[in-house]
């Protein structure tokens, strides 16, 4: 079985009065990390999750907060999961590993 750990970083431009509140919404979702800038009303997130459907869920909802005017992804990396006896190495997310002899 392959899996995959996905982590982004975004940045989510708000009004400024709205900064703090959007935050703070961001924070209590599942995977998402505020790391800065709510005084300048830019927020600097991290975002950890399983697969990219999960990213695009997360920046749709955070693009539905009030006060939020857009919400940037700037960074995305992917990285394999190890969830049988290969390695990281081994795996190719390329190849399908779906039939094994």
């Amino acid at each position: 079985m392959y899996s995959e750990s996905h982590i982004s970083s975004l940045v989510v431009h708000c009004r400024p009065e709205a900064a703090e509140s959007a935050a703070t919404d961001i924070s209590t979702m599942s995977g998402m990390h505020v790391h800065g800038g709510i005084e300048a009303g830019k927020l600097i997130v991290t975002l950890e999750c399983e697969t990219e459907s999960e990213i695009v869920a997360h920046l749709d909802a955070i693009q539905r907060l009030n006060g939020v005017l857009a919400t940037t992804l700037v960074f995305h990396h992917v990285e394999p999961n190890r969830l049988d006896n290969r390695t990281a190495g081994e795996m190719q997310p390329w190849k399908s590993h779906a039939a094994r002899s």
